[in-house]
């Protein structure tokens, strides 16, 4: 009788999950597992070595490393076979970053508003609130050059503002933050998966 599978600890929210040929039409599946989307989130998205990951997600270095060549082969698989892949998505917690005007009452801003608050999700309920000064707006600098790394920090997955201009999209996007452009927002909003990934 096999033992019961450790809990892996997952960061990265997928925000697509399933994916397929658009040139030919295939009726086969490759099941990726959130472990693996979390293995191949860490060492080829965030450039970590199999040693930083496996500490990461809580698991031995061999176990990772099983973890990471199964998720390789079934993303080649998809490629080399046309074959459709869904990732299994068990993260049932995400962390939301909004930009606010406002310190006390969240009034949506632009990436350089004064106050960062921080949403902590899970099972559709907030179960922690934070409110950071934003150091773009304290140190006057660029939204690309502190906030990706800051929202790395938080473990961040989705980043929300009024505006947000392509360069910092991207940079963002690079650390597995995920951006929303809203001009109206409220707490309400955060527990609806649709609004956050439209």
């Amino acid at each position: 009788m096999g033992r019961d599978k450790l809990k892996r600890k997952l960061q990265f929210k997928p925000l697509c999950k399933s994916f397929g040929s658009l040139s030919c039409k295939s009726e086969d599946i490759i099941h990726l597992l959130h472990e693996e989307m979390e293995a191949l989130y860490l060492m080829d998205n965030q450039g970590l070595y199999q040693a930083e990951a496996a500490t990461q997600m809580e698991v031995s270095r061999t176990t990772f490393a099983r973890i990471i060549k199964n998720a390789r082969e079934k993303v080649s698989m998809m490629l080399i076979t046309g074959a459709n892949l869904v990732i299994e998505d068990e993260k049932d917690e995400y962390t939301v970053m909004l930009t606010s005007k406002k310190e006390q009452v969240l009034e949506l801003g632009k990436p350089d508003a004064a106050f960062l608050m921080l949403y902590r999700i899970h099972e559709n309920e907030i179960v922690d609130k934070q409110v950071l000064e934003n150091p773009v707006f304290v140190e006057n600098k660029r939204p690309g050059q502190v906030l990706p790394t800051l929202c790395n920090e938080h473990k961040v997955n989705f980043f929300i503002a009024t505006n947000i201009g392509t360069g910092f999209k991207s940079a963002l996007l690079a650390k597995g933050v995920y951006t929303v452009s809203k001009r109206t927002f409220n707490e309400n909003d955060l527990m609806q998966w649709d609004i956050l990934s439209s």
